[in-house]
């Protein structure tokens, strides 16, 4: 019993064990998502502005292209001509049915293509030669150029000639090699001799009256003309096993490619025109050679009959014989036909073809009843046989010739007025509206394109930068205390802004008051500014086990925010009836004298070198017990400087007349200077900027600091900014409490 409750326990710990992991795993989920989205509404701007540059690029590329129009041709091809009436089964002799396949071959032929390239010249190129872009904004009216005739050797095929337009309607002709060639004249033929390669033929009839126009001349190899034709051509049919076909063609010129189109819908149609035509011709011939053969028999069949007759006298035939013998000629004179069919046939197709194999099998059924007569004839006397024979001849023959002549005078009618089986429904019209570019759809893929990029680039940027964007990540992973964490604040924003603009119009001499420079008194009840009066709060508890009161203000690289922090923080303190000097120490960049509209001369570099007495170059400024000692002079050599004892010495007896110094330090990774001063500082705050200082740098800072041996003794983490990528982090925000907010509930 014990057994089973404990297994029972056991089992229900470890449901809550996977409850609780699952739990986990699905929050931790849920906030790599919610970073995912923060990151992309955070980087608006970016992907803003890479939705507006590709909505440029769209727009550019829909002024500066060609518009690209399309015609079309509609066609017919029908399954079969009946021809003039009374004609069809000549017809369907001569007819065989062709597949829309099969057509669509025959329109991209090089019997159709080749002679509308002929035809049309689109062998020939002939156009204004302009550096990139240029031709949009020429007009095209003012260059123009016609050339009706250009012929050149294979070996000049597919190179480009030079054409320069020069007054009078002259031009001049140069190779590829700007050889001058000959000089011609608009309207008359040019020949121009290629020693051993032979003459090119060159005739312009149009030309633009603009001297010194550079045209480009090109005669393409046929062929490659031809396979230009037909890569461009398309041919569909409208709908299945209609026989209607559609054939379009797109081009920048609307003229062009109406004219195209409707040529070669015309040759196409003229071909099978002829195709039926030719069928019918090589019937004929056929036909026209068995004629006479045909006319001689039934001559020497009649011939044979008479000369019979004359020698046995006038011989009647009886009903039942007579009818024997109507039946015999039909019989024949099917025979004849059919082999006549036959043999027409056999020279188109082979012996195995549906058409023939039936013609073979009507053969075969004709001869057997054709025994079965002739069993029946041989019952008769000898002379009904004879004359049944000769007038058997004689029928057949005059039958079979009367039916050939019939058929040899429809054959010429069907030549004369043959239509062919394909029909133009529709000729191309000219376009009036482009088909490209779709500005609509560019324009919603430009949108779509600079968003995915926006988005891309963000992410790659974030993935790439590894900026620290979370305070604990810098406690959990290098071990080290962040003693505060300081909101970004938008009215020390508007504060730099009036100091850069002070800056650019040279006013930094000029003493300002505090409140221009320093957010701690321009609005007290900022976010920041509680941070930091949190931080002076930590850093009174941790003063007890400093060996000095001298606080060292560093970061891993510029633009962490350590002036800001100095000066805030001091007058935080100095609120607080603390006595505070601010030492800017950055003797290459220091701007504490900037901030406060002072001069960067007499300052601490002077107070080394032994020029002044640091009495006489501490200032106090217009807040009560906060005091200042800028930079001063620039100095070739600040380490060296700062190394020397005189600094330490300087600095020990500065501390004894203010309750805490705070030193604004060069950047730990740049400069070795930090470091020096860090050693004789009590203790030392290390400043990291939000999504701006990479993990690895805060280590090295701290591993360079610790090495040597200063105090380090946590990390102020400045500018956090309020982003949707920390939604859900309720931690990082803060609430303003002030007197203000109490008086106005």
């Amino acid at each position: 019993m014990d057994m089973k409750i404990q297994k029972e326990n056991k089992q229900h710990s470890n449901k809550l064990i996977e409850n609780e992991m699952s739990g986990m795993n699905s929050a931790a989920d849920e906030m790599q998502l919610n970073e995912l989205i923060g990151t992309i509404v955070d980087s608006w701007r970016l992907i803003g502005g890479m939705v507006v540059l590709m909505l440029f690029i769209g727009v550019m590329y829909i002024a500066m292209v060609k518009p690209i129009y399309q015609a079309d041709v509609l066609l017919q091809v029908e399954e079969r001509s009946e021809g003039i009436s009374g004609l069809a089964e000549l017809s369907e002799l001569l007819q065989e049915e062709s597949p829309v396949t099969a057509e669509f071959e025959i329109i991209r032929s090089r019997l159709v293509l080749g002679s509308a390239v002929k035809n049309l010249k689109l062998d020939i190129i002939a156009r204004p030669k302009h550096l990139p872009f240029v031709s949009f904004f020429i007009d095209p009216g003012t260059e123009r150029i016609k050339v009706e005739n250009f012929e050149v050797p294979h070996k000049y095929q597919g190179k480009p000639f030079k054409l320069i337009a020069g007054d009078d309607n002259k031009y001049m002709i140069f190779d590829q090699d700007e050889n001058f060639l000959i000089q011609g004249e608009v309207g008359k033929p040019v020949q121009i001799s290629m020693a051993d390669d032979g003459d090119i033929k060159l005739f312009v009839s149009e030309l633009s009256k603009k001297p010194g126009v550079h045209y480009e001349l090109i005669i393409k190899p046929k062929i490659t003309a031809i396979n230009q034709l037909k890569g461009s051509l398309h041919i569909s049919e409208q709908g299945k096993q209609s026989g209607i076909l559609r054939m379009s063609l797109e081009g920048t010129s609307r003229g062009r490619i109406t004219a195209i189109l409707n040529e070669v819908a015309n040759l196409y149609l003229r071909q099978s025109v002829e195709r039926k035509s030719a069928e019918a011709e090589k019937t004929l011939l056929f036909l026209e050679k068995q004629l006479p053969m045909l006319k001689g028999k039934m001559e020497s069949a009649e011939a044979a009959l008479n000369n019979y007759r004359l020698q046995k006298g006038s011989v009647d035939l009886p009903l039942e014989t007579q009818s024997t013998l109507e039946k015999i000629v039909t019989v024949d004179a099917q025979l004849t036909q059919l082999r006549s069919d036959r043999e027409e046939l056999i020279r188109q197709f082979t012996p195995e073809h549906p058409r023939i194999a039936s013609i073979d099998a009507q053969i075969l059924n004709l001869n057997r009843e054709l025994r079965k007569v002739d069993v029946k004839v041989k019952g008769l006397p000898g002379t009904q046989q004879e004359i049944l024979r000769l007038t058997r001849d004689l029928e057949v023959s005059s039958t079979l010739y009367t039916s050939l002549m019939n058929s040899a005078q429809e054959l010429k009618v069907v030549k004369a007025g043959a239509v062919g089986n394909v029909r133009i429904v529709d000729y191309a019209m000219m376009p009036d509206r482009p088909v490209k570019p779709k500005k609509k759809m560019v324009i919603a893929l430009m949108l779509v394109l600079g968003g995915l990029l926006g988005v891309g680039i963000a992410l790659i940027r974030k993935s790439l930068l590894g900026a620290v964007e979370d305070p604990e990540i810098i406690e959990k992973k290098l071990g080290l205390p962040v003693f505060a964490t300081i909101p970004h604040s938008s009215k020390q924003r508007k504060l730099n802004h009036f100091l850069r603009h002070l800056k650019d119009n040279n006013k930094d001499h000029k003493h300002r008051s505090l409140k221009q420079a320093l957010l701690a008194v321009a609005d007290s009840d900022d976010l920041a500014i509680e941070s930091l009066r949190s931080l002076r709060t930590s850093l009174y508890f941790s003063k007890l086990n400093e060996k000095n009161n001298i606080l060292l203000v560093t970061s891993p690289g510029p633009g962490a925010g350590k002036s800001f922090l100095c000066m805030n923080l001091a007058a935080v303190m100095a609120d607080a009836g603390k006595r505070i000097l601010v030492i800017d120490a950055d003797l290459r960049k220091g701007r504490i004298h900037q901030l406060l509209g002072m001069q960067r001369s007499q300052g601490l570099s002077d107070i080394i070198a032994g020029e002044i007495n640091f009495t006489d170059v501490i200032h106090k400024t217009d807040i009560n017990n906060l005091f200042v000692l800028t930079v001063g002079t620039i100095t070739l050599n600040p380490s060296e400087l700062l190394m020397q004892q005189k600094f330490k010495y300087i600095l020990e007896k500065i501390s004894e007349n203010f309750e805490y110094i705070i030193i604004d330090s060069p950047p730990v990774l740049a400069v070795t200077d930090a470091t020096i001063i860090g050693s004789y500082a009590g203790a030392t705050l290390l400043v990291v900027r939000d999504g701006q200082s990479p993990l690895r740098e805060i280590e090295q800072s701290i591993k360079r600091l610790r090495q040597t041996n200063v105090n380090l003794r946590g990390v102020v983490y400045n500018g956090m900014k309020n982003t949707s990528s920390r939604y859900g982090y309720g931690k990082y925000y803060g609430y303003s409490y002030s007197y203000s907010d109490k008086k106005k509930s």
